[in-house]
C-alpha cells in the first residue's frame, strides 16, 4: 500500500517540483549568446516570446542532446519545441496539470479550441506540440525542425531514432 501511494504521489510531486523550477528559471548571457548563435533572427523571437520557463527547459534540453551529439536540426528543435506554449498562463497550465493528475483524461473533455480562456488553454496545451510546428513552418523554419516539433508530445517512432532519442531527453529536463 505504501509503495502505492509513493507511486501516485511521484507525478503529482515532480510537477510541483517543475512548477518551482520554472518560479526562478533564467537564463544566462552565454546561453542568449547561444540562442542567438544557432537561430535565425526570427527563430529568436520566437524563443525570446516563449515563457522564461519554457526557455529554461528548451534550453537544458539543447545542452543534453548537444552533449549527445544531436544534430543541428534536433538543437534547433530543441530551444522551439514549446513556442506552441507561448500564450499561456501559469493558472493554465496548473488547471491542466491538477485535471491529468486527479483523473488522466478528464482534460480532453473539456478542452475546446474556442471559448472560455480555461478550456482553450487546455486544448492548446494538448496541442502545444502540432500549433507549435504550425508557427515554426511559417515562420520558415527547416522541414526537419517542423517535423521533430510536430512529433515531440508522440510515442517514440521506431522508424526514426532521432526524434526518439528528442522525446525521450524531453521527458527527462
Amino acid at each position: 500500500m505504501i509503495r502505492f501511494l509513493r507511486r501516485a504521489a511521484s507525478r503529482p510531486r515532480y510537477r510541483a517540483q517543475q512548477y518551482a523550477k520554472g518560479l526562478f528559471a533564467r537564463v544566462r548571457p552565454d546561453e542568449a549568446a547561444t540562442v542567438r548563435a544557432l537561430l535565425s533572427p526570427v527563430e529568436v523571437r520566437l524563443f525570446l516570446g516563449m515563457q522564461r520557463r519554457d526557455q529554461r527547459h528548451s534550453l537544458d534540453l539543447f545542452r543534453a542532446l548537444a552533449a549527445a551529439g544531436a544534430s543541428r536540426d534536433s538543437l534547433v528543435a530543441a530551444l522551439l519545441h514549446d513556442v506552441g506554449k507561448a500564450e499561456l498562463h501559469d493558472w493554465q497550465r496548473i488547471i491542466f496539470v491538477l485535471l491529468e493528475a486527479v483523473r488522466p483524461g478528464l482534460g480532453r473533455r473539456l478542452e475546446a479550441e474556442s471559448g472560455p480562456s480555461w478550456r482553450t488553454g487546455l486544448w492548446r496545451l494538448r496541442h502545444h506540440a502540432r500549433l507549435g510546428a504550425e508557427r515554426l513552418a511559417a515562420a520558415g523554419c527547416s522541414p526537419r525542425v517542423v517535423e521533430i516539433v510536430a512529433a515531440h508530445t508522440s510515442t517514440p517512432p521506431a522508424n526514426d531514432p532521432e526524434v526518439a532519442r528528442f522525446i525521450e531527453w524531453d521527458s527527462r529536463t
